[in-house]
């Protein structure tokens, strides 16, 4: 039977079908009778819809694809770094900085993992997923959802909890974001709830926990638990875009023709409209053939209509259509295909085309790779704490030539005089730091740069140290601090110089010397404030929680043995100090490094500190039992308060009310004294250890100038300021009567007792020997300028600064 026979015998089924289901009599529907007919169906009034933009538009669909497709090729590397140095590389690797990036790149390439469990996961994430695939499915649901789900599994398919103790991932999935659905309960969110069909995704319907999902969003202002979609905003270019092509497609199906109109000066029967409509759609059948003579009667005219300048610029408006979703989505025209604006020679050729393609790269690839090396964070750590997981941008070929074109105006600036490593850090060249690349070299001769110019000036106003910024909630970090505070001190030392060069003298004020060192310690107090508030926080929630249940079921008993039961059960001390310690380890490294690159700077030394490894890791151990300690005191407190709310016979509710007091207290006083014990001997110890590395000879002691100075701070700065001491010889403090040896402030290692170190805000100031004579000394204290000290058989006077 011939294809016609076939359609012939369909339509009289479904004639007959449709009569015995509406019954006798019972016509088929009007569009069933027109597609019968072979007539054009109504649209409805719709005209062009675009239902997925994904599918429908040319532009969003190369969008997407382009990013997709460069995401999927960079190399994705995991590296083990060390679990000293991960946390400080994971924060650094968005860095803006240069040195962080080229000091990130180094561990990171110097430490590559070729084989192992992890290394197979993500060369080969599920049997049906390879890694292109993997990551271009991210890529893609990113862009059109502004979201993205990954589901561990493991090797049977088996969902993973990431909270457990040793998840063991084998495969990793990703869903379609819109067949998740959030449950939240009061404010927390509580799972998702996936609906997965067989022909649809390889998972059934289930309900998740969120430590069974890996969700990544992008920003949302209005709805919290979900992201924002790009497609939002890029719907309505899409959808004009859409609806101009279905225009150049009828156009173009017509023949390129926009039709014809006929008139005539009688009535037409609708026997003879639909003869002349028969007659005008044989004469278009289709697309590619020769339009077929035409005889009309009855005295009808034909009119063919002109396109309008209206219908003219389509064109044009599909140009700027391609271009707006282009930048909705980040996306150069010439990495969409389009680019042959910018090949000419007049444009620049190749060398505009690459920029292209390196500011894609660097402003759209690269901030994504960084959001996706958050997001599988959590899966790297389950194969170790110290491994990292990585988009290796720089094996790029436009990023390896954007490096060669880098080390070409590298090399003139070198020509300068300009020391190699700054032009390292400054270009991003990624070379190590040379002992020798501290030294510039002009070409003429080859001789150091500082025998044939001045030696670098201290930093003021017009020569900045790079700044640290603002941090959370707009407060100064404590970089930001100490490079505010050494403009000052800079500015404070031309001062001097100026007295000196008018032949004035002039004494600085130790007090606002000392206010400067402190407001540069302000931001870091903060830190550790925050951080043992969080902790005295958790702890309350803690104790609150435990003390309902044990507190009932220990009634009936002594008041000795409830109190000493209800202590020890809803509070730990150990537990408390661990977690004191972890959450302090951070802010102590950091505020090593920082003191350490303040205190070179305050020398004159622009290169920042390279702290001891060794230096650290003892450092961090003899804090330990210190920090430890503030757990027993919160115990003994908590002892104290319900031993009384006992012996009162009060309530559990009554019972609660004086923890809360204990803690609140505490996060109030405690908090602010541990904080700043623990800034300043942070700040003195790697004050100490800088200073001597640079090889500075002198120190002196500057007192703290607050309301509550310990007398012997004071008296040692009446000593010392004026006498500065050798930098291996100990200051000696008087503390009730008893002189106790310090090597600085804030030092126990000589055995000083803890009221000389609690809440010390002294300073040791760098000094160095100038000149000395038979009649005495010519000092350079550091932050004072020069100041001259009679010979020990002389008169003492106080110190006079020029």
């Amino acid at each position: 039977m011939s294809v016609i026979g076939h359609i012939a015998k369909a339509l009289g089924r479904i004639s007959g079908e449709a009569s015995v289901g509406f019954g006798e009599g019972k016509a088929l529907s009007s569009k069933l009778e027109a597609w019968k007919r072979g007539q054009d169906l109504d649209d409805d009034n719709r005209g062009a819809q675009m239902v997925s933009p994904y599918q429908q538009s040319a532009w969003i669909y190369t969008a997407i694809s382009a990013m997709a497709e460069g995401l999927a090729q960079i190399p994705f590397r995991i590296s083990r770094v060390g679990s000293d140095k991960v946390r400080r590389i994971r924060a650094l690797r968005g860095s803006a900085d240069p040195r962080h990036r080229e000091m990130c790149n180094r561990a990171l390439g110097e430490n590559i993992v070729e084989s192992g469990d992890v290394v197979d996961l993500f060369d080969r994430p599920h049997p049906t997923i390879p890694r292109t695939l993997f990551w271009e499915q991210i890529v893609s649901w990113d862009a059109l959802r502004g979201e993205f789900f990954l589901v561990p599994l493991d090797e049977a398919d088996g969902i993973v909890d990431l909270s457990e103790r040793s998840p063991g991932v084998r495969r990793l999935l990703t869903l379609d974001p819109a067949m998740f659905w959030h449950m939240v309960s009061g404010f927390e969110l509580i799972g998702w709830r996936y609906t997965g069909s067989p022909l649809m995704s390889p998972l059934p319907s289930i309900v998740l926990a969120p430590s069974e999902v890996i969700h990544a969003r992008a920003v949302n202002p209005y709805l919290y638990w979900r992201g924002l979609s790009p497609l939002t905003v890029a719907l309505l270019p899409a959808s004009a875009d859409f609806a101009a092509s279905m225009f150049m497609k009828g156009l173009l199906m017509n023949n390129a023709d926009t039709g014809v109109i006929a008139t005539t000066e009688q009535n037409l029967t609708p026997e003879q409209c639909e003869q002349f409509t028969a007659a005008l759609r044989e004469r278009k059948r289709k697309a590619g053939t020769p339009d077929r003579p035409l005889f009309l009667s009855s005295g009808v005219k034909i009119e063919k209509p002109t396109i309008s300048n209206v219908d003219m610029q389509f064109l044009e408006t599909r140009k700027l259509l391609r271009q707006e979703i282009g930048a909705i989505y980040k996306v150069p025209e010439s990495v969409m295909g389009f680019s042959e604006s910018k090949s000419s020679s007049l444009s620049g050729g190749g060398n505009a085309l690459n920029e292209e393609k390196l500011t894609f790269i660097q402003q759209n690839l690269g901030s994504k790779c960084h959001r996706y090396e958050a997001a599988v964070e959590p899966i790297i750590k389950t194969f170790g704490d110290d491994l990292v997981g990585w988009f290796d941008l720089d094996s790029l070929p436009v990023m390896q030539d954007a490096r060669r074109a880098r080390v070409d105006t590298a090399a003139k600036v070198f020509e300068m005089g300009v020391p190699l490593n700054d032009v390292n850090r400054v270009y991003d060249l990624g070379f190590p730091e040379y002992k020798w690349g501290k030294v510039g070299l002009l070409p003429f001769n080859l001789q150091p740069a500082q025998s044939v110019v001045e030696g670098p000036e201290m930093p003021g106003e017009d020569n900045k140290p790079p700044t640290g910024g603002n941090g959370e909630n707009g407060e100064e970090t404590p970089v930001a601090a100490g490079v505010r505070f050494f403009r000052a001190l800079a500015n404070s030392q031309s001062q001097i110089a100026g007295g000196q060069a008018g032949g004035q003298e002039r004494k600085v004020d130790t007090k606002k010397l000392w206010e400067r060192h402190i407001r540069a310690r302000n931001a870091a107090v903060k830190l550790f404030q925050r951080k043992v508030c969080r902790v005295l926080n958790e702890f309350r929630g803690k104790v609150l929680a435990k003390l309902t249940t044990v507190h009932l079921e220990g009634k009936g008993a002594g008041v000795a043995t409830q109190t000493k039961g209800l202590v020890d059960l809803v509070f730990n001390p150990g537990e408390f100090g661990n977690a004191l310690v972890l959450v302090l380890e951070q802010p102590m490294r950091s505020g090593l490094q920082q003191a350490g690159d303040e205190a070179l700077r305050e020398v004159g030394e622009n290169d920042p500190w390279e702290a001891p490894p060794k230096f650290v890791t003892d450092y961090l151990l003899s804090r330990k039992q210190p920090v430890m300690g503030v757990g027993a005191t919160v115990r003994d407190r908590l002892n104290t308060t319900l031993e009384a709310g006992l012996q009162e016979g009060e309530t559990t509710g009554q019972l609660a009310s004086r923890v809360r007091e204990v803690f609140n207290d505490m996060t109030e006083g405690e908090a602010l004294r541990v904080a700043r014990t623990e800034t300043h001997i942070v700040y003195e110890t790697a004050r100490d250890k800088a200073l001597d590395q640079v090889g500075i000879t002198h120190k002196a002691w500057l007192s703290s100038h607050g309301p509550a100075v310990r007398p012997g701070h004071a008296e040692a700065e009446e000593t010392y300021i004026d006498d500065p001491i050798p930098s291996s010889e100990p200051f000696i403090v008087d503390m009730d009567g008893v002189p106790e040896q310090l090597m600085f402030p804030g030092d126990d290692s000589l055995g000083a007792s803890l009221g000389n170190i609690i809440n010390c805000q002294c300073v040791r100031l760098a000094a160095e020997k100038e000149e000395e004579d038979e009649k005495g000394a010519w000092f350079k204290v550091f932050g004072m300028g020069r100041c001259y000290f009679p010979a020990k058989d002389a008169k003492h006077t106080k110190h006079c600064c020029h």
